[in-house]
C-alpha cells in the first residue's frame, strides 16, 4: 500500500467536517483518529473520525455516506475531494478505544513504526482492515495497560533543586568591544562577563539588570536572551541553570572594578580561549553563535556540550 507523509492540512479538514456535525441531535462526541492524526506516522490519506452516537439508524440516515467494505458501522464520505471514513461508536468503550489507539501510538515511537511497516505490505482493497486485525488487537491491548498505569509513570516526583544564574553579553556595536570582568577568585580565575544569582521571587530580566548595574555600574535594556548553560551537580539531578543575554542597550559609567574583579572594555576578537576562565569559552559560543542555543554539563561530564 502506498502511505504518504504527514499532511497538517488533515487537521484542518477533520475540524471542519466535525464543526458541521456539530450540535447535531444524532452525535454525542467525535475525534479525529487513525494514521492522518499522527504526525509522525506515514498515512493512508484517508481521514478517519470516530463519531460516538446515539442511534445507529439516524446518524447514518444524517450523514448520507457510503458504507465502508468489510468496516462495521463504517461510512464513507468524500468532502472537496478529500475522503473521509466515519466510524459510528454506539457505546463510549469503543469509541475511547480508537482514540487510545491514537494516543499510543503517537507517544511510542517503536510501536509507530511497527504500524507503518504493518500496513505498507497490504493491499489497498477490502481486506486492508481484516489483514491489520491482529496488530490493532495488540496495539489495543498495550494501549489498555499503558493508561492503567500512565499516572504512575507521569506523576512521580520529579523535583530537583535548581539554582538560577545568569550572564550577559554587553556589547559596544560601534567598536565591538564587549564588557569583560577579570575575577580574582582563586578556584576560577579568568575573563568573564557580568552575571551573577536570581534572587527568590526575582524575575530572570530584572535579575539580570541589577547583576549587572551591581558589577558594572551600566545599565541595561532590550536584553535578548540567546540560550542557557545547565550544570548538573550530582546523581540526584540538582542544577546550576543559567540563563544567557545579549545587549546593545546600555547606559552610564563603567566601574573600574567590583568585588568580582576589574572591569573594562575589551574586543570581542581578542577574547581567546587561554584568556577566559574555565568554560566561558564555550558560553561565548552560544552568546555569538546563533546555532548554538544551550551548553550542558552533565554529573559525568568534564567540559560543556554545545547543541
Amino acid at each position: 500500500m502506498q502511505l504518504v507523509s504527514y499532511n497538517p492540512n488533515w487537521r484542518h479538514q477533520a475540524d471542519q467536517l466535525q464543526q458541521q456535525f456539530h450540535d447535531q441531535p444524532w452525535l454525542k462526541a467525535s475525534s479525529h483518529i487513525g494514521s492522518t492524526a499522527m504526525p509522525k506516522v506515514l498515512a493512508r490519506p484517508i481521514i478517519d473520525i470516530a463519531l460516538l452516537v446515539p442511534d445507529l439508524t439516524a446518524a447514518t440516515e444524517a450523514i448520507h455516506g457510503q458504507p465502508v467494505p468489510e468496516q462495521a458501522q463504517t461510512i464513507q464520505l468524500i468532502v472537496a475531494g478529500q475522503p473521509f471514513h466515519l466510524h459510528l461508536c454506539l457505546d463510549e468503550a469503543r469509541y475511547q478505544t480508537l482514540i487510545n489507539f491514537r494516543d499510543y501510538l503517537n507517544a511510542h515511537r517503536t510501536d509507530s513504526r511497527k504500524y507503518t511497516a504493518v500496513r505498507q505490505g497490504l493491499p489497498a482493497d477490502a481486506h486492508y482492515y481484516a489483514a491489520k486485525a491482529n496488530f490493532v488487537a495488540g496495539i489495543n491491548a498495550k494501549a489498555t495497560e499503558w493508561l492503567r498505569t500512565k499516572d504512575q509513570h507521569e506523576h512521580h516526583d520529579r523535583t530537583v533543586r535548581a539554582e538560577l544564574v545568569n550572564m550577559c553579553l554587553i556589547i559596544n556595536p560601534a567598536t565591538q568591544e564587549v564588557v569583560v570582568e577579570n575575577k580574582i577568585d582563586a578556584q576560577w580565575t579568568g575573563l568573564t562577563f557580568p552575571g551573577g544569582h536570581v534572587d527568590p521571587g526575582e524575575s530572570q530580566v530584572h535579575a539580570m539588570r541589577r547583576e549587572v548595574y551591581e558589577e558594572t555600574g551600566l545599565t541595561v535594556n532590550q536584553l535578548k536572551l540567546v540560550g542557557t548553560v545547565t550544570w548538573v551537580e550530582n546523581d540526584a539531578g540538582d542544577v546550576s541553570l543559567g540563563t544567557l543575554y545579549t545587549t546593545t542597550d546600555f547606559s552610564g559609567d563603567l566601574l573600574a572594578g567590583s568585588y568580582e574583579g576589574a572591569i573594562s572594555w575589551q574586543p570581542l576578537a581578542s577574547l581567546t580561549p587561554d584568556k577566559l576562565a574555565p568554560s566561558v569559552a564555550e558560553l561565548l559560543q552560544v552568546f555569538t553563535n546563533p546555532e548554538i542555543n544551550e551548553a550542558f554539563w552533565g554529573a559525568d561530564d568534564t567540559q560543556l556540550n554545545l547543541s
